[in-house]
């Protein structure tokens, strides 16, 4: 804490800072003045916790410097040194918002007693301050939770887009995607909501979560245009790593930028989930002529990707080239081939990271090179390009190179350590970092080091976080959030509270 000293005797300023042990006290001297004038330029600048002033001092005197200083910074602690001569000014400085008075000569024990005084006080006033901040944040969270679950119900959300916008917190132009998943064992439900957000931290290092009640959970996921290959990749994911027992099942929405639509994005979702029921797994929505189309066409992704999990490669390529042989004689349109090609890339792309195969960023280059084929693409295009890819892919895993693991986990880790604090730290970013392919990344690392990498993102984030709650407790949760790299502070509550079994608030309190 700051000490600033005024008084317009040199020797009387020297003694107050001569006699003193400052740093016994926690206290430093943050400067000093000889005249009224002088002092209130420089207290307004360096904002003292602690202001010691003589009460009879040039041009202003100290009971209106302590009055002025009062209505800047009421915090502020006054001590005021007076003569025997001076009781009814040292009374008016009280009734003013001094904290006390010391008679000179200063007696350098009364002196310090009263600087003990000051801070304990100032010490009550900051926790003061910092658990109403904390409970403003978790009730403004708690609202906002509230409002969100009515605008995906179809009760609220009825304002204009800017102002859902302004009420939710969002500035940037942003999509959104609205994933359902309803678990089928309540109990371990928490367990495994934790897990998945580990997984869904990898793919879209922004979203929330929101459980709706005992079974059921919502998740909506934040990113930029062309989602779907993320929403894609990471319902394969899901599917591949928690899915195998049925423990949940899901749906998720198509990608929308208009958060008036928030109702529709969870119909969608909701829909998608009843199919995902029936088959076990996550399913993106399809509209109606989608759904058709697939039934035309007898696409099952299902039946394709066990060839792949038998190493029937061959087989595996011949059912692709049959598949858009028959989307040609039924005359679809280039979404629906897209659509199609896009299931078959993400697939392939978790197989060859399952497998120990680094494609390196080749697969992000490979998706952006098909987005731009969605809507100008003829079917033959997005099926010679797909062909290209799965043709390289086959040619690695027939001659099955798995790299060296250990030095890219290591240089995972390293950039992990140095860049925590980034919001846009992801699974993604990682990767590009290190360049390799991020499904790679993810598989060796988990391998590796028995947890996933978004886990480890938040292990280190976490540390760091409680370190800082010990050694700046004037600090508020969500400026300690946002240093660790949280945007959301009560997302940083809850991942604390799964880590050390204890809330950052209750932490805080017992570090004192």
């Amino acid at each position: 804490m700051k000490v600033f000293i005024v008084d317009d005797e040199f020797l009387q300023r020297q003694l107050v800072k001569k006699t003193v042990n400052w740093e016994k006290l926690g206290l430093e001297i943050a400067g000093e003045a000889e005249d009224g004038e002088e002092a209130l330029d420089k207290i307004l600048e360096e904002k003292p916790d602690i202001l010691i002033m003589d009460i009879n001092i040039p041009y202003i005197n100290g009971i209106q410097v302590s009055e002025k200083v009062k209505q800047v910074l009421p915090d502020t602690q006054v001590i005021i040194l007076t003569a025997y001569g001076e009781f009814e000014y040292a009374k008016q400085a009280l009734s003013l918002g001094a904290a006390s008075f010391v008679l000179k000569p200063v007696n350098p024990e009364e002196l310090t007693e009263e600087l003990i005084k000051c801070k304990e006080k100032l010490e009550k006033i900051h926790h003061q301050n910092n658990s109403f901040q904390k409970m403003k944040e978790e009730i403004n969270q708690k609202q906002r939770e509230q409002y969100l679950l009515e605008c995906l119900s179809g009760i609220g959300g009825m304002e204009k887009e800017e102002r859902i916008r302004q009420i939710l917190g969002i500035r940037k132009p942003v999509c959104y995607v609205v994933l359902l998943l309803r678990f089928r064992d309540k109990e371990g439900k928490e367990k495994q909501l934790e897990e998945i957000g580990d997984m869904m931290q990898d793919y879209f290092p922004e979203y929330e979560c929101l459980e709706i009640n005992q079974q059921d959970a919502v998740f909506l996921l934040y990113g930029e245009n062309q989602m779907e290959y993320q929403v894609q990749l990471l319902g394969g994911y899901l599917q591949e790593e928690m899915n195998q027992s049925a423990v949940f099942w899901g749906g998720a929405s198509q990608p929308r930028t208009a958060f008036t639509e928030l109702k529709e994005a969870y119909q969608e979702a909701y829909s998608a989930g009843r199919k995902g029921r029936q088959q076990k797994r996550i399913h993106i929505f399809e509209p109606m002529d989608m759904t058709t189309f697939l039934g035309i066409i007898s696409y099952e992704s299902e039946t394709i990707n066990s060839l792949l999990k038998k190493r029937s490669y061959q087989e595996y390529m011949d059912c692709v080239e049959a598949c858009f042989d028959r989307m040609k004689q039924e005359n679809v349109t280039q979404q629906a081939a897209y659509y199609v090609a896009m299931d078959i890339l993400v697939h392939f792309s978790l197989y060859l990271a399952e497998v120990g195969i680094d494609v390196g960023t080749q697969v992000e280059v490979d998706q952006r090179a098909l987005a731009k084929l969605q809507d100008y693409g003829s079917t033959e295009e997005i099926r010679d390009i797909l062909w290209m890819i799965l043709e390289r892919g086959r040619i690695l895993l027939e001659s099955h190179k798995v790299p060296a693991t250990r030095k890219k986990v290591s240089d995972a880790k390293e950039f992990v350590d140095q860049n925590f604090f980034r919001f846009d730290m992801s699974l993604n970013l990682v990767a590009d970092a290190i360049g390799v392919n991020a499904s790679y990344l993810s598989n060796i690392f988990k391998k590796e080091q028995g947890c996933s990498l978004s886990k480890y993102i938040t292990s280190v984030r976490l540390e760091e976080a409680r370190k800082m709650i010990r050694k700046y407790p004037d600090k508020t949760l969500l400026q300690i959030s946002e240093e660790v790299g949280y945007g959301d502070v009560y997302y940083f509550s809850k991942s604390f509270k799964n880590q050390y079994g204890i809330t950052p608030s209750k932490y805080f309190e017992e570090s004192k």
